[in-house]
C-alpha cells in the first residue's frame, strides 16, 4: 500500500508567512483529503488554543517573530507531540543538523513539489501511527506478557522503538546492532513479545559462550554417538523453538563452520543434527545481535557475506545511552526500584544525583548504569544515595568531555563535513540519497549530522540568522 495516499484524513497545521505558499499548501493538503489549518506566523501558531491538536505541523524555517525552530520546540514539549516537517528556501547543512537535533521528522527545501509534500506528510503520519502503537502496545506487553517495555523518554529511543515495532509485525529475520551494554537482548525480547509469535517458545543462545562443537550441537542437535559424550540423541534449539523465536546473541563470534550450517537452515528451513544426514523441518523466527561491525568482518573474511545479507533483512541499531540522555534518570529510577526490592531496604537519590548521572558518558551504556545503581544502593549507609556512593564519580569530567571531530562509533573518519554538505547539495537535500551516495546507512548519516551539529555548537553553533 502506498504511503502517498492517506488511510484517514489528518489534522495538519500550516505555519507559513508567505500567503501564496500558505494557500498552495492548504489546497494540496485539502485535495488529498486532509484538514489543514493555516497560521500566518509562528507567533500566531504558538498563541493557538490548546484545544487545537494536530497530527502534523508543516512550518517555514525563517519567519518574522517566532521561527520554525521555535514552533518545533513547542511541539516537542507537547505530550501528544505532532510530527514536524520543516520547510525552507535556505537549504543548508546547518538547517538539517539543527532540525534533526531538535527532533524534526523531516526537512524539505522550497520549492516543494505537491507529490513530494504529500509523500513526506504520509510518512510522518505513518511514523505517528507507529509511535502511538508503541505506546499502546507497551501496556499490552506489560499486562499480557510480563515484559516491561524499554524506557523511551528520549525522541531518539521512541523513534527506534517505532522501527522495532514495525519489525515485530513481520516474521522477517532481524539483526540488532549496537555497542556493548545497550540492551540488545531487551530489544529482542520486546520484539518477540510484540510479534505474532508472542505466545510461542522463545529461546536464546550466546554464540560467544560455547566452543564450536558445543554450539553446533546446541543449535542443531546431535545423534547418539555423534561425538564423545553423546550418549543419547538430542534435539537442538532450532527444533525446540520451532513455531517460535530463537535469539542468537553475539552472532559475530560464530565460527565459519557454524555460519555455513546456519545459512543452510535459514535458506532451507531444515536442520541436520550433528552425526545425521536426514533433514528435520523447522519454522523459527530468528533474531540476532552483535556489537561487531559485521560489514567490516565480511570485508576481513571473518563473516560470510551471504549470511550477513540473510540476517540483515531488517537491521536495527540501538542508540548508545550517551545519545539518549533523557532516558538516563528514568532508567536509574527503574534500576533503583529493582535494587530496593532485592535489598528489602528503602533507598532514595540525593538531589545532586540526577545531574551527576546525566553528566556521565556511560561507555558501558545501560548495563553500566544498572550495575552502578546496584552498587550505590548497596554502599549507601543511611538510605540516601549520594554522588560519593558511585564509583564513576571520579571519571565524570574525563569521560563526558567532548572530543571535537570524533567520528560516531564504527564510522569512517574519511566522511568529512564537506563531503556530507556536498552529498546533501547534490541530492537536493534528500538524506536517503545522500547517505546512499556516501555508502553509509541512513542511521549512520543521521549520527554524522548530529555529531557535526554538536561540534558546530562548541564553536558557536548555528543561530537563527545562520539558517
Amino acid at each position: 500500500m502506498s504511503t502517498d495516499a492517506p488511510e484517514a484524513p489528518a489534522r495538519i497545521a500550516v505555519v507559513e508567512d508567505d500567503p501564496a505558499i500558505r494557500a498552495l499548501f492548504e489546497t494540496i493538503l485539502r485535495s488529498a483529503g486532509h484538514f489543514p489549518q493555516a497560521f500566518s506566523s509562528g507567533d500566531e501558531f504558538l498563541a493557538r488554543s490548546p484545544g487545537l491538536p494536530f497530527d502534523v505541523v508543516i512550518t517555514d524555517f525563517q519567519m518574522d517573530g517566532a521561527s520554525g525552530l521555535d514552533v518545533l520546540r513547542a511541539c516537542r514539549a507537547d505530550p501528544d507531540c505532532p510530527e514536524v516537517l520543516l520547510v525552507t528556501g535556505f537549504a543548508s547543512i546547518r538547517n538539517a543538523v539543527e532540525a534533526m537535533r531538535l527532533g524534526a521528522f523531516d526537512y524539505l527545501a522550497k520549492p516543494a513539489e505537491p507529490k513530494e509534500l504529500l509523500h513526506r506528510v504520509a510518512q510522518a503520519l505513518e511514523t505517528r501511527r507507529l509511535k502511538r502503537a508503541v505506546d499502546a502496545l507497551s501496556g499490552e506487553v506489560r499486562r499480557h506478557h510480563a515484559v516491561a517495555p524499554p524506557v523511551a523518554e528520549s525522541p531518539k529511543m521512541r523513534d527506534f522503538l517505532a522501527r522495532a515495532l514495525r519489525a515485530a509485525e513481520t516474521s522477517s529475520t532481524v539483526l540488532i546492532l549496537g555497542e556493548t551494554g545497550t540492551g540488545k537482548d531487551v530489544i529482542a525480547r520486546h520484539i518477540q513479545a510484540a510479534g505474532r509469535r508472542s505466545s510461542r517458545t522463545y529461546l536464546t543462545v550466546n554464540c560467544a559462550a560455547l566452543p564450536e562443537h558445543l554450539l553446533e550441537s546446541e543449535l542443531f542437535g546431535h545423534a547418539r554417538g555423534a561425538f564423545s559424550g553423546a550418549h543419547a540423541m538430542k534435539r537442538g534449539l532450532f527444533e525446540e523453538a520451532s513455531g517460535g523465536t530463537l535469539f542468537l546473541d553475539e552472532i559475530g563470534s560464530m565460527t565459519s563452520s557454524a555460519q555455513a550450517k546456519l545459512l543452510r537452515v535459514l535458506e532451507e528451513g531444515t536442520v541436520r543434527r550433528v552425526g545425521e544426514n536426514h533433514p528435520v523441518p523447522v519454522d523459527v523466527r530468528i533474531l540476532a545481535a552483535t556489537n561487531r561491525d559485521l560489514a567490516e568482518a565480511v570485508a576481513a573474511g571473518e563473516f560470510r557475506e551471504d549470511l550477513f545479507y540473510r540476517l540483515s533483512v531488517v537491521t536495527l541499531v540501538v542508540p548508545p545511552l550517551r545519545e539518549r540522555r533523557e532516558d538516563i534518570v528514568p532508567l536509574a529510577r527503574t534500576f533503583l526500584a529493582e535494587s530496593v526490592r532485592r535489598l528489602g531496604k528503602l533507598r532514595v537519590f540525593a538531589p545532586e544525583v540526577p545531574a551527576l548521572l546525566e553528566s556521565y558518558s556511560f561507555p558501558g551504556n545501560v548495563r553500566e548504569l544498572r550495575y552502578s545503581i546496584e552498587q550505590a544502593a548497596i554502599l549507601s549507609e543511611d538510605g540516601i544515595i549520594r554522588g560519593s556512593d558511585f564509583a564513576l564519580t571520579g571519571e565524570v569530567r574525563r569521560s563526558s568531555a567532548a572530543r571535537p571531530g570524533a567520528a560516531p562509533h564504527g564510522v569512517s573518519r574519511d566522511i568529512t563535513p564537506e563531503k556530507i554538505r556536498r552529498a546533501l547539495e547534490e541530492s537536493g537535500g534528500n538524506r536517503v540519497r545522500a547517505a546512499r551516495a556516501l555508502g553509509i546507512s541512513r542511521a549512520t548519516f543521521y549520527r554524522l549530522l548530529d555529531r557535526q551539529g554538536k561540534d558546530a555548537g562548541a564553536d558557536g553553533g548555528a543561530s537563527a540568522s545562520d539558517v
